[in-house]
């Protein structure tokens, strides 16, 4: 097993698509739009995604789900060809997106943007090593804030 880090672009790591428009039903799945959860909805039309924001303010946010979610139209979702996912997602968090739009009234984050940002990944094993610990962190952060919420609230 090779320790090399390839250089490559996104779009031969991951396949990118863009969502839909949202469901008008209500149900258990999210529906996620560029800036996270809009709702909750019956239909889900990806799972264990990526999901960033398209258009607007909030283009260029980056958001992970695990489970079935609905994409909507204002949002981008993510998909690994082979890498772990959970790697990925703390990858694009860090590509600074919200820096990668165009237009300047109305920012616009595309798939052809999202494909031809070049990158360098390790190993898949190194790639899981790296996203335990990162997901430990969030996870210990997580856990400090609802301990800080706790202690706000008595």
């Amino acid at each position: 097993m090779s320790c090399e880090w390839k250089a490559c672009n996104l779009g031969s790591i991951m396949t990118f698509k863009n969502g839909k428009k949202r469901p008008k039903t209500v149900g258990k799945f999210p529906v996620y739009g560029g800036n996270g959860i809009l709702g909750y909805t019956n239909e889900w039309n990806n799972e264990n995604c990526v999901v960033i924001g398209r258009v607007g303010a909030y283009c260029g946010s980056v958001f992970r789900e695990y489970s079935k979610c609905w994409i909507s139209d204002n949002a981008i979702c993510g998909i690994s060809n082979n890498d772990n996912i959970e790697y990925l997602y703390y990858l694009l968090s860090s590509l600074q997106l919200n820096h990668r739009h165009i237009g300047t009234s109305q920012p616009l984050l595309t798939q052809e943007i999202l494909n031809n940002i070049q990158v360098t990944i390790p190993p898949y094993v190194v790639q899981n090593k790296i996203a335990l610990i990162l997901r430990s962190l969030d996870d210990k952060i997580e856990l400090n804030n609802k301990i800080n919420e706790n202690l706000e609230r008595q």
